[in-house]
């Protein structure tokens, strides 16, 4: 009897691993997007609760909470940053959101972040509003 050789992978072999590599790829890839999601959305909740930490400061020098406007637009960034953070550096360095501040009668405030579209300028259509008000509790998640 001959004893065949063979060298090499045949095209049903080879066709099943490209497909399990396939199926890897897709489901790192979506796993990924959801990990970079929540870490910009936890990046937003920090800077949340600096920008509260400083309503607190701006409110023992004035006696007033900080009011920024609605909706959360670049320009609302700009005013927290300046008008609050008295800088013009860039310390509000959330990636992808917009942030603003209403306040009720200078008793209390609520700061807002949507995550911002291509431009940065304004909020994505249909975009959740994550809000944090004074008391530090976190609405609208």
């Amino acid at each position: 009897m001959k004893k065949k050789n063979i060298f090499g992978f045949s095209l049903i072999e080879l066709l099943v691993v490209v497909a399990i590599i396939g199926a890897l790829a897709a489901i790192g890839t979506l796993s990924y997007s959801g990990y970079t999601s929540s870490a910009k959305k936890s990046a937003a909740t920090n800077t949340m609760q600096t920008i509260g930490l400083m309503q607190a400061e701006y409110y023992s020098l004035t006696g007033s909470y900080y009011g920024s406007g609605c909706p959360p637009t670049d320009e609302t960034v700009e005013g927290i940053t300046q008008d609050l953070f008295d800088t013009t550096d860039d310390v509000i360095d959330s990636e992808h959101y917009l942030f603003c501040v209403v306040t009720d009668d200078s008793e209390s405030y609520i700061v807002k972040a949507c995550e911002g579209d291509k431009d940065g300028t304004a909020c994505k259509t249909g975009a959740s509003i994550l809000e944090l008000n004074a008391k530090g509790a976190k609405t609208n998640w």
